[in-house]
């Protein structure tokens, strides 16, 4: 089977469990299964198009088939992606990688982002995901079963298709979110101490575990427009109500703080940007900050205005992707 004839099929929504042809393609030799994993990648760029005019799709598509058929043997996914996020991703700014991972039943998707980049894809049952920051969702390429289950590392804003006979639910290590059809947003990374669901509409239901492993939860419900905050080292849990600026973070790229720690902004300024924050001493690291910056604004204008702000002052400089910041005596 030529790429083209692979291309077309996963263009046309088969899978590997519908298509008998295309599993036996994948499954002939590695090779083929990367090829195969690379033309997912290129398709679920497309997907993003589906919010574009359909002549659009069918011309990005058919220019990423022109680019395969001139090309030979040495078909490297790095050319594949810059030309597709060329095609769909020009308003974006950012890319992702996707990665397969096949068993006998069916083929899971790993959808990742790199730090300072933003993307959406759509899932098998029509929801809809937005994913920034160095997070990864892992997610089927079919739900199958009484639930639709995906898996995310880092912060993602769901809006979910409703079947009431199918819960979705969002994994988050040992702990969940369950949802029927709602909008609503998670930040959950592997290394923070919390986890924070923001409920826009509908309702959704926390479910943490008792850490025995044993599937045993204490769930709580949240209402709409309110957030609520687990620490993972205490099992607390609290509510608040949602600021007005979760909509511009999510919906215009503006991150807005009130009177913030450094340290803490330079988490977010780290995942916003690529760009770590190294404090040379703890004088500074308590000094907070209330502004706004927006994910697109350079890094290094920022700490200028940051340590002009500051009522401790700082000199910081710059060496490749890390800053390195230390308070003048």
């Amino acid at each position: 089977m030529d790429k083209e004839k692979v291309i077309e099929k996963i263009s046309k929504g088969e899978k590997l469990t519908d298509s008998k042809e295309l599993l036996n393609w994948v499954e002939q030799s590695e090779e083929n299964k990367k090829e195969y994993i690379r033309y997912k990648n290129l398709w679920a760029l497309l997907q993003r198009g589906k919010e574009m005019e359909p002549n659009q799709i069918k011309e990005g598509l058919q220019n990423v088939k022109s680019k395969i058929h001139k090309s030979n043997k040495s078909f490297f996914f790095n050319e594949v992606l810059k030309y597709a996020a060329i095609i769909v991703f020009a308003l974006i700014g950012g890319y992702f990688i996707h990665s397969i991972t096949l068993n006998e039943e069916i083929a899971m998707n790993e959808i990742s982002v790199p730090k300072g980049n933003r993307t959406s894809i759509i899932l098998p049952d029509g929801s809809k995901a937005w994913l920034t920051n160095g997070s990864k969702l892992i997610y089927p390429d079919n739900f199958k079963g009484k639930t639709r289950d995906v898996q995310l590392m880092g912060e993602a804003f769901f809006t979910i298709a409703h079947n009431a006979k199918r819960p979705f639910i969002v994994k988050l290590g040992e702990h969940r979110v369950k949802v029927l059809g709602t909008e609503f947003s998670v930040v959950a990374y592997p290394q923070d101490n919390t986890i924070q669901v923001d409920l826009i509409s509908g309702k959704v239901q926390m479910d943490v575990s008792d850490g025995t492993g044993s599937n045993n939860y204490k769930s709580a419900v949240l209402q709409p427009s309110h957030s609520l905050v687990l620490d993972k080292t205490s099992g607390k849990l609290s509510k608040s109500k949602i600021p007005d600026s979760f909509f511009k973070y999510w919906q215009e790229g503006m991150y807005q703080f009130k009177e913030e720690s450094f340290v803490n902004l330079a988490k977010k300024i780290d995942r916003i940007f690529g760009v770590e924050l190294i404090f040379e001493d703890e004088i500074i690291k308590k000094r907070t900050f209330t502004g706004t910056f927006n994910i697109d604004d350079n890094i290094y204008t920022m700490m200028e205005v940051f340590r002009h702000a500051s009522g401790e002052p700082f000199n910081f400089h710059v060496e490749r992707n890390k800053i390195f910041i230390k308070s003048v005596k």
